[in-house]
């Protein structure tokens, strides 16, 4: 019974194939180009969280939820630590929305101070600290940019910041912080309005006059003590200078943002390249050193490999061509 079983386990080199009725042999030299796909729905990942209590890492209370259930025991750490996060990033962020609310004179006496351990925090140890005070500083910029715009070291700290390995990992916090912070400097230079503003009235029916002291009260708290630099008659990106630490700094990120697979920041990305091309623009109107056009060349060199692809939008191939000093 063993020889006849390994007989038929034999299989003949030229074995004759039989076909069904009715089926005919593929040609050996024909190639098979049929396929099969099968549809993936992702409904939690295409979910949004805008207006929704997220974590410094992004996160969403359901998300940190699921997380507690890991194998991983450091995913279930963090994510404790993310709940604890979410519950006091949300009331800070609430008070300081309120805080954001009053007006540039009430809380120019406290800015200098509280800018101060804003721009400390942008460099702790922690991640999610950080993270916070990368969206105070947003706030500050986008509710008090006079007042931003005369702070000395806010140009210099977020360069620093924006340009290390230790900025946070989100990249809409980083979008908004970079954009509200180019609408401080990329303004043009403006004279200041020293004293208080009135509104003045008269009326001869009613024999009332409203008088107007026209001498400018002196800034009380405008001493070396609560800032390191004098108040700014010009932005720091009106100088060569600025301009190349600048770029030198966003040119990295802007370059994750263009080729990002999603492309979901582009249009950020032309924005943010049209502003700077509005400050260059205002640098080169001065009387430049040579070197400056060879470093600033090296610069967006990244960029400009970018644009010779040809696959950008046209905004945004645009927007990095008016880079160039000749086009």
């Amino acid at each position: 019974m063993g020889k006849k079983q390994n007989k038929r386990r034999k299989v003949k080199d030229f074995a004759k194939v039989r076909l069904k009725v009715g089926k005919k042999l593929k040609k050996p030299t024909s190639t098979d180009t049929n396929f099969k796909t099968k549809k993936v729905v992702l409904v939690d990942q295409l979910s949004t969280s805008a207006n929704i209590c997220v974590s410094h890492r992004g996160l969403t209370l359901d998300e940190l939820c699921r997380q507690l259930g890991h194998y991983n025991l450091n995913v279930r750490k963090d994510a404790i630590i993310g709940k604890m996060d979410t519950v006091s990033y949300a009331q800070l962020r609430a008070l300081l929305l309120l805080l954001c609310t009053s007006s540039s004179r009430v809380i120019s006496a406290h800015f200098a101070l509280f800018m101060a351990h804003t721009l400390r925090a942008l460099s702790h140890l922690k991640l999610s600290v950080r993270a916070f005070a990368t969206s105070v500083l947003t706030v500050l910029m986008n509710s008090y940019p006079e007042l931003c715009i005369n702070c000395g070291d806010l140009f210099d700290a977020f360069l620093t910041m924006f340009a290390g390995n230790r900025k946070p990992s989100n990249k809409q916090l980083l979008v908004d912080a970079l954009l509200a912070f180019l609408n401080v400097f990329c303004k043009q230079p403006s004279p200041r309005h020293e004293g208080p503003l009135h509104v003045a009235t008269f009326s001869i029916e009613s024999a009332r006059v409203t008088r107007i002291n026209l001498t400018p009260r002196p800034h009380l708290f405008g001493s070396s003590l609560f800032d390191s630099s004098h108040q700014l008659q010009k932005t720091a990106l009106d100088s060569p200078g600025g301009v190349l630490k600048a770029f030198n700094s966003i040119c990295p990120f802007l370059v994750i943002l263009i080729t990002d697979e999603n492309q979901q920041f582009i249009g950020e990305a032309t924005e943010v390249i049209s502003k700077l091309a509005a400050a260059v623009l205002r640098v080169r109107q001065q009387n430049l050193p040579t070197e400056f056009e060879t470093e600033f060349e090296k610069t967006i060199e990244t960029l400009l490999v970018l644009a010779k692809r040809g696959n950008l939008p046209k905004k945004l191939h645009d927007s990095i061509d008016s880079l160039r000093l000749t086009k």
